[in-house]
Formats: C-alpha cells, sequence, structure tokens
C-alpha cells in the first residue's frame, strides 16, 4: 500500500509538472482545495470577527471556526480515503492531489517577476497576490527579495508539507493540512484585528509544519550547495543557529535555509498597515546583502528545480524500499 501511495504521488509530480509547465501563467492562481478554503476563511473572519468584540469571544470563535474546518477536512479527506479503494481510486486521489498540491506557482511566479523586473509594477502584479504586505513603495530589489522568501515559503506550503502529510496520513492529513495552512493566510496574521481571533490556527499551523519545514530546510540548504560555492559545514552551521533563534516560527527557518543558500540577506521589517509592522531578523550570511539582483532570483529558480528533483528521488527511493 505504501509502495502505490509513492508511486501515485511521483507520476502526479511528473503529470503536474508537465501540463502545468505547458499552461500559461495565471496570476493569484492557488490550489483548487487551499482557495476554497483560504475564501472561506476570510468570509468567517469578516463575519465572526467584528471589531469591538470582547478577547475571549474572539479566541472562542476563532478556536471554533478551526475546529468545524478541520472536522470538515477530516470528513472531505476520509471521502477520498473511500473513493481511493474503489474501481477508479486511482483517479480520484490524482484529482484531490491536483487541487492541494501545485509546486508551479512558484515558479511561475519566480518566472514572471524575472521577466518583468525591467516593468515593476507588472512585475508586482505577478507577486501581490500572494502576499499580505503591500508592493506598492516596494523597490526592485525589494520586489526580488519577496520573491525569493514566498519562494521558500512555497517549498513547503504547496509541495512539502502536503505531500509529507499525503504519504504520512493519507488523503485525510493533506486535507488538515492545506486546511490550516490556509486559514492561517486568511486571518492569521497576528495583527490588531486578528490577534486572537486567529490564535487557534496559529497553533495548529505551526504543530502539522514543523516536520514538513524541518525538511524543507535540510533539502532547500542542500539545493544551494549547487548554486554557490560555500562550505557545506559553515552554512548548515548559520542555518542551525538562526532557526534556534527563530524558536517555532518555521518561516524563518526557511528563510535562513535559502538565505544563507544564496549567500544573501532575506528577512527584515514588513509592514503590513498602518497598525502592523512585524520585526523580523535579518538572516543569511554575515555578508549577505538585501540589494537583490536579477541573478540572485536566477540562483533561486536554480534551487526549485534541484528542490524539486531532491523530491523525486525521496520518493523514488520510498517505492523502492517500501516505506
Amino acid at each position: 500500500m505504501a509502495q502505490l501511495t509513492s508511486l501515485l504521488v511521483f507520476i502526479f509530480l511528473i503529470l503536474q509538472f508537465g501540463v502545468g509547465y505547458s499552461l500559461p501563467y495565471k496570476a493569484g492562481y492557488k490550489p483548487l482545495f487551499y482557495r476554497w478554503v483560504e475564501d472561506a476563511g476570510i468570509d468567517l473572519d469578516r463575519r465572526l470577527n467584528r471589531p469591538g468584540r470582547p478577547q475571549s469571544v474572539r479566541i472562542v470563535r476563532g478556536a471554533m471556526v478551526g475546529v468545524v474546518m478541520g472536522l470538515a477536512a477530516v470528513i472531505i479527506g476520509l471521502a477520498v480515503h473511500y473513493l481511493g479503494r474503489s474501481v477508479y481510486g486511482f483517479v480520484a486521489q490524482l484529482l484531490f492531489l491536483a487541487c492541494c498540491v501545485n509546486f508551479m506557482t512558484p515558479i511561475k511566479v519566480a518566472r514572471e517577476v524575472l521577466k518583468n523586473i525591467g516593468d515593476l509594477p507588472t512585475a508586482k502584479a505577478s507577486l501581490q497576490p500572494y502576499l499580505h504586505e503591500p508592493l506598492e513603495n516596494a523597490d526592485g530589489h525589494t520586489v526580488i527579495r519577496r520573491t525569493i522568501e514566498f519562494i521558500a515559503f512555497s517549498f513547503n506550503r504547496f509541495l512539502l508539507g502536503p505531500v509529507f502529510w499525503f504519504l504520512a496520513a493519507g488523503p485525510i492529513g493533506m486535507a488538515l493540512y492545506v486546511t490550516y495552512s490556509a486559514l492561517q493566510h486568511a486571518f492569521g496574521l497576528p495583527d490588531k484585528r486578528r490577534k486572537y481571533f486567529g490564535q487557534f490556527v496559529r497553533g495548529a499551523d505551526i504543530l502539522m509544519n514543523i516536520v514538513p519545514a524541518a525538511l524543507s530546510v535540510v533539502l532547500i540548504a542542500a539545493s544551494g550547495l549547487f548554486v554557490r560555492r560555500v562550505n557545506p559545514w559553515n552554512e548548515f552551521v548559520s542555518i542551525l543557529q538562526q532557526s534556534r533563534a527563530a524558536g517555532f516560527v518555521y518561516r524563518d527557518w526557511l528563510m535562513a535555509a535559502m538565505a544563507n543558500g544564496l549567500g544573501v540577506a532575506l528577512g527584515g521589517a514588513v509592514r503590513y498597515n498602518e497598525n502592523y509592522v512585524e520585526k523580523n531578523p535579518w538572516l543569511g550570511p554575515k555578508d549577505g546583502t538585501a540589494r537583490l539582483m536579477p541573478e540572485d532570483l536566477l540562483s533561486a529558480t536554480r534551487v526549485q528545480y534541484i528542490f524539486l528533483l531532491y523530491i523525486s528521488v525521496m520518493i523514488s527511493l520510498f517505492m523502492i524500499i517500501g516505506l
């Protein structure tokens, strides 16, 4: 059974790369199940998290939304699981994977930004649908830096995270992972409005990402060895130190791996709105610069392909040894 699951994922990755690479870019595209949950989360946040409500009410309502949406994900996962036992179950699970996993999105976003970096408004329009941070005042260096950070997050959010949970717990695990990942993006930002309402989904998102994010860090760091001459030991020590300092903020783990792999500086303060500024540390080697150039984004795209190759090799090994 485990070998069949690994084979299913391997076939899906090949199909998505072949089909997705040939399809035209569509700004703002996300996996269908992710988008459905995110849209539902945004609507629930608007309806249930109105200004003026007490802190305790917001916490309880946010937790109720998280639990109910989690139960819905389990039901959907169970349905896909039982469909997987039918004659056409292989097709049903492939379709569900297509609704939850889309590693072509960050590849195409990076390609569009790189192609249009000379036309900054167009480059910003390619990236903005995926970020909370407004980019209207960002310069070219910032757009490139945010694109590389988006790539680092997306390695985990749109590829390794859902694939890990599919292999570990089947459609149920993947449905839960995508649900809490999408809800975190919908109302998990700890600003003034969502600090209490999003408390439950932030915690669930962290718990479900600890193992996948740690694996992503290792693979990003290993991929970086092929795009930049660096002492592997120094790179891994730097990543480990910066990740430990970040605690359970797994996004900083991913950024630290990408920054050290490329030899640049990522992170820094992010102004989401006039009431909330996130004061993130700068991550990367001591001599890394935040004034990133198109060449740095090109190196990040190479890391994407190497990362995907690593995932494919790992899944092939799982098929061979029967994990």
